[in-house]
């Protein structure tokens, strides 16, 4: 057993050891033990901001310049002779200076003094626990390094909280929720975080393109944000917001007829049997409401929507906008040719085929995943048929349906009944899952 030194006592300090300090969100942070070792340092290496925190101090004090790597030599340099305190922001071992001084240093140089971080701070502010959410930092990042990861951690459904940069903003971050689809995501933004001029607000991405924003900043992407706060659970609706689930057709931008209506809808998604975490393809999406709706009852962890029409593609965005859920990601093309890039998926919900059906059930035949389930809708005799012989084919259990609605419309001052085209649901199950997946 080996025991790992420590440097105990403000008194036990000498050089060349280096104190680094974390600030917290800034001077109020500070325990009066952090303060006996600034008092006790001779020389004060910190960014203007902090060095402005401590008019008073009687040691001399260096601003870190733009190039820390020239920083770093001098407070190597000094250190060696004076007793050498380092001040940054939040806590400097959590995305801070403390690993670059380490690495640059030694470990057996550095002794630390923690603090609350940026992110504590702000879901405190919030009331929200912070232990599951997923950290990145875009701060000095090249264009497009770590783009990625934090994206693709939106689209599993994680609330994801962003240290930026005067590139990386949160109008920059909304803009690359909106290229992707991701318009269901909510923005939380705390500026100046401990300073006389904080805020915290909330916006959608929409919103947010259109702020400019303090340069101090921490950004926290929630994907369907209107489902609940960040940790989970549903908000309470405020008054006027469409329902959970039950969206009305007069609701959605949509090409006359060409939707699944409420009815159809509900029928479709139940046999979809969602769930929190699943992948779901929905392929001939048109206005998109099979993909809305499935966002809103469950927090999925990927919803692709597929439509070929352009016209139709531009009204799904439009929808995707208006409806906050799970994050939806819009594609506009030919489903037999952008299936094969796609994540499996655990289910499928197939409104249109382009043409190109029997090429479409190939694939997802081929890719979806153990105990999956694929829903479809037909109006013709001939499409209904096609389905029915491919999945049967395949030994792949089928539930097959015929939906003849009738909805009220008035007359006169009473009431009669108007009819709606019947409508096949077919639903195939893949052999081998659970009774719970496959009922």
């Amino acid at each position: 057993m080996e025991a790992i030194p420590r440097l105990s006592r403000p008194e036990d300090w000498s050089p060349p050891r280096i104190v680094l300090v974390g600030m917290g969100m800034g001077p109020a942070d500070l325990s009066a033990g952090a303060l006996r070792w600034i008092q006790k340092a001779e020389v004060l290496f910190a960014g203007k901001r902090h060095l402005e925190s401590f008019p008073d101090h009687p040691g001399r004090k260096v601003p870190l310049g733009k190039s820390l790597d020239e920083s770093m030599a001098e407070l190597d340099a000094v250190s060696r002779r004076s007793r050498a305190a380092v001040l940054a922001s939040g806590d400097p071992l959590f995305y801070g200076i403390g690993r670059r001084l380490i690495q640059l240093l030694g470990r057996e140089r550095v002794s630390v003094i923690p603090n609350v971080t940026a992110v504590q701070a702000l879901f405190a502010r919030m009331g929200v626990p912070w232990e599951d959410i997923r950290v990145f930092s875009l701060h000095g990042r090249e264009a497009g390094e770590g783009e990625q990861d934090w994206r693709s951690a939106v689209r599993e459904g994680a609330t994801v909280a962003l240290f930026t940069d005067h590139r990386h903003h949160p109008a920059w971050v909304a803009e690359r929720l909106i290229d992707e689809g991701l318009t269901g995501c909510g923005l939380i933004v705390g500026e100046d975080l401990g300073r006389d001029t904080e805020s915290v607000r909330r916006f959608s991405p929409a919103e947010a393109l259109q702020c400019s924003f303090s340069p101090l900043n921490l950004c926290v992407v929630v994907p369907g944000e209107g489902r609940g706060q960040p940790g989970g659970g549903f908000r309470e609706q405020a008054a006027g917001q469409p329902p959970v689930f039950g969206i009305e057709e007069s609701a959605l931008a949509h090409e006359a007829g060409l939707i699944t209506k409420l009815e159809v809808r509900a029928v479709a998604l139940a046999h979809l049997q969602l769930r929190d975490g699943l992948i779901l393809w929905d392929i001939g999406a048109g206005s998109g409401s099979v993909s809305i709706e499935a966002s809103r009852i469950a927090a999925l962890g990927r919803v692709i929507s597929i439509e070929k029409n352009v016209d139709r593609f531009r009204q799904l965005v439009e929808n995707i906008g208006k409806f906050r859920g799970s994050p939806i990601e819009p594609l506009c093309g030919n489903a037999a040719e952008l299936l094969a890039d796609l994540p499996e998926p655990h289910r499928v919900f197939i409104g249109g085929s382009g043409g190109d059906l029997r090429g479409i059930l190939e694939q997802v035949a081929a890719r979806l995943l153990p105990g999956g389930r694929v829903v479809h809708t037909a109006v013709t005799l001939d499409t209904f048929e096609e389905m029915r012989t491919f999945w049967q084919g395949r030994g792949w259990r089928l539930d097959l349906l015929q939906l003849q609605v009738n909805r009220s419309v008035p007359i006169g001052r009473s009431l009669r009944f108007e009819a709606l085209n019947p409508v096949f649901v077919v639903t195939a199950v893949q052999p081998g899952g659970s009774p719970v997946e496959q009922r």
